[in-house]
């Protein structure tokens, strides 16, 4: 349990609300569109997408709040990675925005929609896959919905 706070924690820490333009056919928009919709089927190569990349958080959002522009927050950009059967994450300081902290690190296992990651401790947390493609991930943990990217906004030490 300690373990799914430290990781909700060190998302939420830095967050801040998102400002951007108030366009409905922004970019911002298409993502929060996307992180409140509804899961649909995942790809036939959805292991193939996850594994390798850097996965970098960029928005959030959480199902407990209602369905509103205004609730979708701006996240830290912690980096997510998994290959083969490994994973990392790699959180972001919170004192300092262009370093990470000590890397979480464990194995995983994908059945379905469901990850569960199992860190090197022992402790496991479990993520529901809400979207995949080439560019874009959508991961659930405890209701909070974090869009991801593979291009990375910033370079960290």
């Amino acid at each position: 349990m300690a373990f799914k706070k430290l990781i909700l924690l060190l998302i939420l820490f830095i967050s801040a609300e998102v400002s951007f333009g108030q366009n409905q056919d922004s970019v911002i928009y298409l993502v929060f569109n996307a992180l409140t919709a509804d899961a649909g089927p995942l790809p036939k190569n959805t292991d193939k997408l996850l594994d390798g990349h850097e996965w970098e958080a960029l928005a959030y959002w959480d199902s407990q709040e209602e369905k509103v522009f205004e609730n979708m927050h701006e996240a830290v950009g912690d980096i997510y990675q998994f290959i083969s059967t490994q994973f990392s994450i790699k959180a972001v300081n919170p004192n300092n925005s262009k370093e990470h902290l000590t890397a979480i690190n464990g194995t995983f296992v994908r059945k379905g929609s469901v990850i569960t990651l199992k860190s090197q401790s022992g402790k496991e947390m479990m993520l529901n896959l809400i979207f995949i493609d080439e560019h874009y991930l959508i991961l659930e943990m405890d209701g909070l919905r974090i869009f991801f990217t593979q291009t990375r906004s910033f370079q960290s030490n």
